[in-house]
């Protein structure tokens, strides 16, 4: 048998080769089948396909050079090179390393950095043929076909039996998972070829071809064909049929699992068609109650557009509020009869600025007229709409309301509101965030309820009114404070020109005599200066004391108009010195604090913050009786912000602005008035026996220089 094998060994080598090329072929041909499979096999049967081909590729170089060896002729010479030969073993070796790494991380963990791992492993196993290979040259420094023997050898050690064992551990691994997905049969043959890969990586890579490495010197194809009477190629051709058998009959599962896609994809077409379907007749039901819900809407749009437009047809407030309530009455076809009520102020009771009443058959006007008081009355106090419903009080849910202005089938909406809704029903008017008044609706007993469609839609008329209402008020408030402006900007001229008579008169008076006593002396000492020069010294020196009299009182002139300190040193020290001033000449303990980091401003801002200090001071010796003042000058990352506060008597801010007390505040509106041309704000704070403080607010104003 052994001589039977030896002749037929040509024979061998080519089903050896073609069985390792024909499953690397069939693996390749189905790729395309598992791109998108979900089987991780899936993921490194590309690497495998290559080294069947590049390995079947491997045996048929020795079936060429046997060949050769029995006179074969026209069999090309690179073919009969052994490095060629070299190097497909150990290009093979490497794909089916690096096959076997990538699958068996895969079933690890995930295949995200599958393809590093992989390359790591097979370029270390590399590394370590290659330092092998030439620690062998090193050392015995072999002639070159015995080195290349040796190269081939240690290839098999190093590369061909850790390739298989890691394949077939990697095949085994996932053949578990075959199972899982209940396809046992072709589990099974992924374990067929994991055992045909575990003998091909036990015998065919221990059973090498003889070299001067230890242990191919014992170990190797004449060992392995004394002992079994056959060469070992033959069983290398039995295991590598047996193998391409078993992948390429793993491989019928992925067509197998595209079918089972397909049957999916096609039940989901069909259940989507279904739903699609469904769909139709769903947004055909839809589409009826949308159109429903326009029409509706497009009544209500434009009922409100008019009422809109013609509550922003004036600015005039009294005229606003007696006349919107009958004109919503006219407009309204469910409103019978209304009524507005607004407060002045917030701790004031609500007050009936306008009213349209009616004759119900089903109640007088006088007990209409009490539940819309009482409707009134709770939605102003609790900010909610609200409305009656069998003689008791009930609020309207926000969310009810929203559901109403959108619902979907309005008859059937109106039908269950008629149950629960009242015949009178009230929504706050709001003015600058809080809640002023209410605007009340009736209709008569006889009628339909009120439902949640007519409360959405009150509910964006009570909003709309109260917009025009806050424009109207801010409309007066303007008018007002343009008045106010013109008022102030007539007493400012007036104080500017007192301020300049008062000046003359002291020029004129004080410093005008002075300086002709001084001329006057001066002419005298000059006629007199030979004759009597004792007479002429001392009328000098009483013309020093005259001089510096009358520098004294062109300072205090220049510093009444403009502190010098606050030019030359900046508005920290000219407020300090200010303050000083004030403390000794008053008595009133005055307190200056700075916080943050002090930086100069521009100069109208510090003039501004001077001339405010000055006058909130003046205003606390004049009106507050105060014992002390805190002056607060804060410089922040946003702004700069002042502020005054004395322990004084305190008064009611709105009586004083509004001039309620018989006089206009015309310093406290100077204030305001001197803050705004900056940029900013000023708020006043006081109550009866409270104090009083004046904060001012200017936001980001221009910097020059650290003061020191």
């Amino acid at each position: 048998m052994a001589q039977f094998f030896e002749h037929n060994l040509v024979v061998v080598y080519f089903f050896y080769g073609l069985a390792f090329f024909s499953m690397g072929l069939a693996i390749w041909l189905v790729s395309s089948r598992f791109k998108t499979s979900e089987f991780r096999l899936a993921g490194a049967l590309l690497f495998l396909a290559g080294f069947g081909v590049v390995h079947g590729l491997q045996v048929w170089f020795d079936m060429f050079e046997l060949l050769d060896e029995r006179g074969g002729t026209n069999i090309p010479h690179w073919l009969l090179l052994p490095e060629v030969r070299l190097l497909h073993l150990v290009t093979s070796f490497l794909l089916l390393v690096f096959f076997g790494i990538k699958l068996l991380y895969v079933n690890r963990s995930s295949a995200g950095n599958g393809n590093r791992f992989a390359f790591m492993g097979a370029g270390a196993f590399l590394a370590l043929w290659l330092v092998s290979v030439g620690a062998t040259w090193l050392v015995y420094r072999p002639e070159r076909l015995a080195m290349i023997a040796a190269a081939d050898v240690l290839a098999h050690y190093t590369l061909g039996l850790t390739g298989s064992i890691i394949a077939g551990w990697a095949i085994w691994l996932e053949q578990r998972n075959f199972k899982r997905r209940g396809m046992e049969r072709f589990g099974r043959a992924l374990l067929g070829a994991a055992a045909t890969l575990f003998i091909y990586g036990l015998v065919g890579h221990v059973f090498v071809r003889p070299s001067f490495i230890f242990p191919s010197t014992i170990i190797n194809t004449d060992l392995f064909l004394r002992l079994f009477g056959f060469p070992v190629q033959v069983l290398h051709a039995v295991v590598a049929v047996l193998m391409a058998g078993f992948i390429i009959r793993a491989l019928n599962v992925f067509e197998i699992e595209n079918q089972q896609r397909l049957a999916a994809a096609v039940e989901l077409r069909v259940g989507a068609e279904r739903e699609a379907s469904r769909v139709q007749q769903q947004a055909r039901a839809e589409t009826e109650r949308l159109n429903r819900q326009l029409q509706a809407a497009v009544q209500d749009l434009a009922l409100l557009f008019t009422v809109s437009r013609q509550m922003a047809g004036t600015l005039d407030r009294s005229a606003l509020l007696q006349d919107t309530v009958p004109q919503l009455v006219e407009m309204l076809p469910q409103v019978s009869a209304g009524m507005l009520l607004l407060r002045r102020k917030p701790d004031q009771p609500l007050e009936l600025v306008s009213i349209v009443e009616c004759g119900d058959p089903g109640a007088s006007v006088a007990e209409r007229k009490a539940q819309g008081l009482q409707l009134a009355e709770y939605t102003t106090a609790t900010g909610r709409p609200s409305w009656m419903v069998g003689g008791e009080t009930l609020p309207l849910d926000e969310s009810a309301v929203i559901t109403g202005a959108h619902a979907s089938d309005l008859s059937e909406l109106a039908t269950a509101s008629t149950a629960a809704g009242g015949h009178t029903m009230a929504m706050p008017i709001t003015m600058r965030g809080a809640v002023a008044g209410s605007l009340v609706f009736c209709t008569l007993y006889d009628k339909r309820p009120f439902s949640l469609r007519d409360a959405a839609l009150s509910r964006a008329i009570a909003d709309q009114l109260s917009v025009a209402i806050e424009n109207a008020t801010l409309y007066d408030e303007v008018q007002q404070s343009g008045k106010l402006r013109g008022e102030l900007l007539h007493r400012i001229v007036s104080a500017q020109e007192a301020e300049r008579k008062r000046i003359a008169r002291e020029l004129h008076d004080g410093t005008g005599q002075t300086l002709t006593a001084l001329g006057l002396g001066l002419a005298a000492a000059a006629e007199r200066v030979e004759a009597d020069p004792a007479a002429v010294r001392k009328q000098l020196v009483d013309m020093k004391h005259m001089n510096a009299q009358v520098l004294q009182e062109v300072h205090n002139v220049i510093s009444d108009l403009r502190p010098s300190v606050l030019d030359n040193l900046g508005l920290i020290p000219a407020l300090r010195s200010h303050i000083n001033t004030f403390e000794t000449r008053t008595g009133i303990q005055t307190q200056l604090a700075v916080q943050g980091k002090a930086t100069r401003l521009e100069p109208e801002v510090e003039t501004t913050i001077f001339r405010i200090v000055q006058e909130s001071l003046t205003n606390v010796v004049r009106h507050s009786a105060a014992h002390s003042v805190l002056v607060r000058l804060e410089f922040g990352e946003t702004g700069v912000e002042l502020s005054i506060r004395d322990d004084g008597r305190g008064f009611d801010v709105a009586r004083a602005l509004a001039g309620e007390d018989g006089r206009a505040a015309w310093g406290l509106l100077g204030i305001q008035e001197r803050a705004s041309l900056i940029g900013g704000t000023a708020a006043l704070v006081s109550a009866p026996d409270q104090g009083t403080t004046v904060r001012i607010t200017i936001p980001h104003p221009l910097k020059e220089a650290d003061h020191d």
